[in-house]
């Protein structure tokens, strides 16, 4: 009878006994580590994070500081800063981070590219319907005193920034606020012809059915009737 219930006894302690561990050892793992975003790929400067570019990982909250963001909201939507770089599985410092960068739209320039700004306070355009990344057609109108002229300048200019009139950066999202200056790509040698479109006459910009072609660069048209009083 004995034999009986240490038979049946022994067992169960040695069930209790490795529950009791086991509980305690997932208890201390519990509290030595936490679940935090961490580059899912090579991390580049410039870039924009996504919820692609993240997935969640365990690590020893000793490793942890207040310079490491522990939330995916808090990053998703920022920049990887100027000359930063992040390895895949890499925490997320948040002095490697900004969300408004003032030069992103130089960042988008293409070789012999240049940045150049339209005011809309001096060029006329429906700046509402204007997004980064769009192509738009350049016009000028010249007006003499027995005649005028117009005529196509430059066609896809890519929009590489909108701003208002602080000169901060607009988002996407930010459908109420109001653009002031739109930054457009040049080619570096054609600035000064457009330096003296502005002087010269009135600047239009428009799109076109071409505004979401993407194999677009800016070209200038000298065979416009305009062209040869920016000479």
């Amino acid at each position: 009878m004995i034999k009986k219930i240490l038979l049946f006894t022994i067992p169960v302690v040695l069930f209790f006994i490795c529950l009791f561990f086991s509980l305690s050892a997932y208890l201390r793992y519990r509290e030595a580590y936490i679940e935090v975003p961490v580059a899912s790929h090579q991390l580049y400067q410039r870039s924009l994070l996504g919820e692609e570019d993240l997935v969640m990982m365990e690590v020893p909250k000793a490793y942890l500081n207040g310079d490491v963001y522990l939330e995916k909201e808090d990053i998703i939507g920022k920049y990887v800063k100027l000359s930063y770089s992040l390895p895949k599985g890499s925490l997320i410092y948040k002095g490697a981070l900004e969300e408004d960068i003032r030069d992103l739209a130089v960042s988008y320039l293409k070789e012999n590219e240049a940045s150049y700004d339209l005011y809309t306070s001096e060029v006329k355009m429906n700046a509402g319907s204007l997004g980064v990344g769009m192509y738009v057609d350049v016009y000028l109108s010249i007006k003499k005193n027995d005649y005028s002229l117009s005529d196509l300048l430059f066609e896809g200019c890519r929009i590489i920034g909108l701003y208002d009139n602080q000169g901060k950066p607009i988002k996407a999202y930010e459908t109420d606020a109001r653009i002031a200056i739109v930054s457009i790509a040049l080619n570096r040698e054609d600035v000064n012809y457009l330096n003296k479109a502005l002087m010269l006459g009135s600047v239009s910009v428009l799109c076109s059915s071409r505004s979401y072609d993407i194999f677009q660069k800016a070209v200038l048209n000298k065979d416009s009737e305009v062209f040869p009083y920016l000479q």
